[in-house]
Formats: C-alpha cells, sequence, structure tokens
C-alpha cells in the first residue's frame, strides 16, 4: 500500500489509467474545438465586411455549426467517461479500506480514531478519487490554454505574448495564496475529523452520559471544539475568498487590456474587425480557463489533504507478526506473569489485585498483542493466526453492530441461540426483543442496557463454543442474583473444556475448578479456592469483593 500523497495518488489513478488517458484526449479534442470559435467567427465577419455577402461566409458559418454539434458531444463522451473512472476508484478505495480493516485489525484502533473513520471513507474517499477527473479537466484547460495563447501569436506576436506573461503574472500571485489555502485545508480537516469522532462518541454513549450525569460536560467539549472549527473555517474561507477575488477579476482585467490595445492595432489598420473580435473571444476563453484552472489547483490541494489521510490510514501495520504454521497443543502459558491455563481444566477464575495487569495477560495468551506466551512448547507467534483466533476466544467489550438477534449470536440453530442466552442469563434480551430472534439489535445495543449487552456478549461467545474462553469482562454490570445464575450456568455449559473469568466474586469462587490469584501483576499461588483461602491476605482479597 502506497504510504506517501503522491504515491496514493498513481495508486488511485494506476487501475483507471487506459479509461483516464481516453477520456484526457477526448477533452484535449474539445478544446481544438472550442478553441477555434473565435477563429471561425472573425473569418465570418471580415468575409461579410469585405464582400457584403453571405456566399464567402457560408463555409465557416457551416463549420461554425458543426463545431456546436461535436463540442458538447464530445464534452460529454469525456465527461462520461473519466466520471465512471472516478467512480471506480472511489469503490475501490473502499473496498480496499475494508481489506486493511480486516488485515490489520487492532492496529487502526490505536491509530485511527471513529470521527477520521467517517471521513476516510466519505469525505476524503470522494476528494481522492474526484482528482481522476479533475486532472482531465486540468489537462482540456492546458492544452486550451496553449492552443489560444498560440492562435493570439498568430493575429499579433505582441498580443499573444502579452496574454501569455499576463497568465503567468496572475498564476504568481495565484501561488502564495493556493500555499495558504493548502494548510488551513490541511487544519480544518484534522479539526473536522476530532468533531465528527466526538459526536460519534457522545451518539455511542448518551445514555451512559444521562446516567451519569456527564452530558454537560460532553456538551460543553463538544461546543468548544465546534467554535474552534467554525473559526478555522473562517480562516480557510478568507483564503478561498481572496483567491476568488484574484481569479474573478485579474484575468478579466487582463482581457480588458489586451483587447483595448488590439483596439488600438484596428485603428492603425494592423488588423481586422474580425481579428479583434478573435482576440477578444481568446481573452474571456482563457480568463474563464484560467479560473478553472484556479479551481482545479483548489481541489488537488483538497485531494492532497485527503491522500495523505488515506496513505497514513494504510501505513497502519498489525502489531502482530506475520502468521505462522502450526496447531497449538498443551497450556497455554504467559512467561510475563507466570499465567498457565492448562487444557480442559474446567471453570478458572483470576483474582488479581490489578485488574489491568489481568486482562493484559489473558490478551497475551490469546494472541491480542505480542509477547512471548506459549502454547505447549511454541510460542504463539509461531502458530497460525487463524487457528488461534478459532479456538482461544477473548470475551471484552467487544462491539455490537447493527444485526438481528440471531445474527448477534452467530450460532448454529436456533435452540443453541436459546441455549447461549439462558446460560448467560440474559432471556430478558430475548423478550425484550419481542421473543423474535430476528429482532434488530441497534448499533452499539443502543435498544439494550448496559447489563444486556454484557450479557449479551456472553451468550455470543459460549454460542461459538471455543475451546478456551477468556473473560475478561463477564459480570461487571450485573446484580448478584444474575451473576450467581450466570456462574452457575457457565461452569455447567463449559464443564470439560477451559474458561478463564477475572472475578473476585465469592459467587464464581464457589463454582470454580481452579483459582489463580494475582500480587503485584504476577502469579503469586493457584489452587483451589479452599487451598487459596488459608492465606489471610487472599481472603481478604475476596471478602473486598463480596
Amino acid at each position: 500500500m502506497p504510504t506517501r500523497p503522491t504515491g496514493m495518488i498513481w495508486w488511485i489513478v494506476r487501475p483507471q489509467l487506459k479509461r483516464f488517458v481516453l477520456g484526457v484526449l477526448i477533452f484535449i479534442g474539445m478544446s481544438a474545438v472550442w478553441m477555434s470559435l473565435p477563429a471561425i467567427v472573425a473569418e465570418i465577419i471580415d468575409s461579410v465586411t469585405e464582400t457584403r455577402s453571405l456566399n464567402e461566409a457560408l463555409p465557416w458559418l457551416v463549420a461554425l455549426m458543426a463545431c456546436t454539434v461535436v463540442g458538447p458531444l464530445l464534452f460529454i463522451t469525456g465527461y462520461r467517461i473519466l466520471f465512471v473512472a472516478e467512480s471506480r476508484a472511489r469503490v475501490r478505495i473502499v473496498e480496499l479500506m475494508s481489506d486493511h480493516l480486516e488485515r490489520v485489525g487492532t492496529g487502526v484502533r490505536s491509530k485511527v480514531s471513529a470521527g477520521e473513520m467517517v471521513n476516510l471513507s466519505t469525505d476524503d474517499n470522494r476528494k481522492a478519487a474526484q482528482l481522476l477527473f479533475e486532472l482531465g479537466f486540468g489537462a482540456f484547460n492546458a492544452a486550451a490554454f496553449g492552443y489560444g495563447v498560440f492562435m493570439l501569436w498568430r493575429i499579433d506576436w505582441f498580443l499573444g505574448l502579452a496574454t501569455g506573461v499576463g497568465m503567468f503574472l496572475i498564476g504568481t500571485c495565484i501561488g502564495p495564496v493556493l500555499e495558504r489555502l493548502h494548510r488551513r485545508q490541511t487544519a480544518y480537516r484534522a479539526q473536522t475529523a476530532e468533531v465528527t469522532g466526538q459526536a460519534a462518541d457522545i451518539a455511542g454513549g448518551l445514555r451512559i452520559l444521562r446516567g451519569i450525569g456527564g452530558e454537560s460536560q460532553f456538551e460543553r467539549r463538544y461546543a468548544e471544539a465546534s467554535l474552534l472549527l467554525r473559526d478555522t473555517g473562517y480562516r480557510l474561507g478568507r483564503a478561498d475568498s481572496w483567491l476568488r477575488g484574484i481569479e474573478g477579476s485579474l484575468p478579466f482585467a487582463l482581457a480588458a487590456a489586451v483587447t483595448w490595445l488590439a483596439a488600438r492595432q484596428a485603428v492603425q489598420g494592423n488588423l481586422t474587425v474580425g481579428e479583434v473580435t478573435a482576440v477578444f473571444g481568446y481573452n474571456m476563453l482563457l480568463a474563464n480557463f484560467l479560473g478553472f484552472v484556479v479551481g482545479i489547483a483548489k481541489n488537488w490541494i483538497e485531494a492532497m489533504v485527503s491522500a495523505r489521510r488515506l496513505s497514513s490510514f494504510f501505513a497502519t501495520r498489525d502489531p502482530l507478526p506475520a502468521e505462522g504454521a502450526g496447531i497449538g497443543r498443551g497450556a497455554l502459558v504467559d512467561p510475563l506473569t507466570g499465567l498457565v491455563v492448562e487444557e480442559g481444566s474446567g471453570l478458572t477464575v483470576v483474582v488479581s489485585d490489578d485488574g489491568d495487569a489481568a486482562k493484559a495477560a489473558l490478551a497475551r495468551i490469546a494472541f491480542r498483542s505480542d509477547s512471548e506466551a506459549t502454547w505447549g512448547e511454541t510460542r504463539l507467534r509461531d502458530l497460525d493466526r487463524g487457528v488461534i483466533r478459532d479456538r482461544v476466544l477473548l470475551l471484552e467489550e467487544d462491539y455490537l453492530f447493527r444485526e438481528t438477534l440471531r445474527g448477534s449470536l452467530r450460532a448454529d440453530d436456533d435452540e443453541a441461540a436459546l441455549t447461549a442466552l439462558r446460560t448467560a442469563s440474559a432471556e430478558d434480551v430475548y423478550t425484550s426483543l419481542g421473543s423474535d430472534l430476528d429482532a434488530v439489535v441497534d448499533d452499539a445495543g443502543r435498544n439494550l442496557s448496559g447489563g444486556q449487552r454484557q450479557r449479551l456478549r456472553l451468550a455470543r461467545a459460549l454460542a461459538a463454543e471455543p475451546e478456551y474462553l477468556l473473560a475478561a469482562e463477564a459480570t461487571s454490570a450485573v446484580d448478584a442474583p444474575t451473576e450467581a445464575r450466570i456462574a452457575q450456568g457457565v461452569s455447567e455449559a463449559r464443564r470439560g473444556r477451559t474458561t478463564v473469568v477475572i472475578s473476585s466474586s465469592p459467587l464464581w469462587l464457589t463454582r470454580s475448578d481452579r483459582v489463580v490469584w494475582f500480587d503485584g501483576g504476577k502469579v503469586r499461588a493457584a489452587g483451589t479456592v479452599a487451598e487459596l483461602a488459608e492465606n489471610p491476605e487472599f481472603r481478604t482479597l475476596t471478602s473486598r469483593a463480596g
């Protein structure tokens, strides 16, 4: 994947290169047709004024009619070809973004915010792909500009030189404004992502925010970020207004000046009336084309900003090593903490004075982060990652996408889905959705309570029936009676397999086959709950939880 903006642009253009070149060639042909119009009109005027008859002007009138037919046809054809190229490029970017997300996974989460992802897949995608059309239209304008200056040079070399130099000086004036516009466009784009991310966070956690009284704090933060974005937008607007002002004034002032020079030449008898008309026509067309060029330059800046953001996204890498080969056998071991999870060991409860240390240990033996963790005698990094993910499931605050209840559970059949819900004591999730597995769970589970979302995640993990189920967040959001039912259900349903739950609750400990005690971020002891209960420090830790 390209990691530089220019490489990103080429990466977008390359698959559509043949279509792009064809569209450019058609647009260049159209420029020749359009820029021939002033010369044809000049010939018609001179023929009529010299002969006082339309007979000499008839061939030029036919040519004029042909241009009015051929020009639009070429424009429509070229426009359609480049628009198709742009649309296919947009689809390709989205498809490859999806592939990259699937391949990199958690490598994106820590580097790209939710708001940034929204902007990347919509606004940045559009602006980067639109560059295909802008480059084609730019080639049309460049060809038209060159052809127009050449035709002016044929009429009078001084007028051609004056037009060319004048357009160059106008471009010199526009350069600094474009640079300022680029800087402000970059700042505006970054702040837009931040505000979008805040809005997504607020929408996703609105119910929780209301529950803890945090609405006003987030509203204040969002208002401050919005005001900052507004001020940046005003600065961007000022730079853009200067650009539009130059674009709308200087080229037409140049056209007026060159036409005045042509009129003086006509008074002296050096130019005909038709040639003066042609000079005026060419200058007006060139003034319009310069405006188009300014617009293209502005869009180029926006596209480069978007390409830079896209290339940064594609530069993210999976923090885990490349996939290995082989299948793990034996115990899962985390050497950093001394945690050992035996195969088929039933329910293991991890009691820890530092929940983060225990969660990190589970993440390592589930291969969610790179480490020296092993499966039997083999390091996890040397095993097939897909096999590890199929056999070892780490239950965290996994995201709930908008999906039917059946789709969220991903069970083999309806009976397995209902069994998983009963085991997780999540029957109320089923009944609250009308006792219908085809009922929809909203995005992020917004139509469920916090406890229901947690139990639905647990039911989904149970329905997958992994060999190893590691639960970092199992019952922290439920009451004691519900926790007792879940502990009983999980221990019975997964007897003969391996389940690890982080909890200091006596409700889990009484159902455990084995207990691992973390102290100071490392395993201090392991055994049955009765054996560890002989230690007063352990009793104190678990009594606080009870």
